[in-house]
């Protein structure tokens, strides 16, 4: 069997990217600030494929429910255990 991960993200990336900017777009006008950079929107949207990546699983496998959800957090924060607060990091 091939390599699974990235998969999602190869395929959605530019849409997503595009959902991220709208959303963000219309928030920060709501909140009267000026838009994020492209380069911080295209680093929210790579973080979110960030799993698929490192755990070479299909993305839509870490959010087809509360359990997968929790396990994704935990995994996040287990690659994520070299940084000062990992179980924020994972939130965020």
């Amino acid at each position: 069997m091939g390599k699974i991960g990235g998969i999602c993200r190869d395929q959605y990336f530019d849409r997503f990217f595009d959902y991220l900017r709208d959303k963000t777009d219309r928030q920060r006008k709501i909140e009267c600030k000026k838009p994020f950079s492209d380069s911080t929107i295209r680093m929210y949207a790579t973080d979110t494929f960030y799993l698929e990546k490192r755990e070479d699983r299909d993305f839509k496998e870490w959010v087809k429910d509360s359990n997968s959800l929790e396990e994704a957090y935990k995994r996040l924060v287990y690659h994520l255990s070299g940084r000062i607060n990992p179980e924020n990091d994972a939130i965020y």
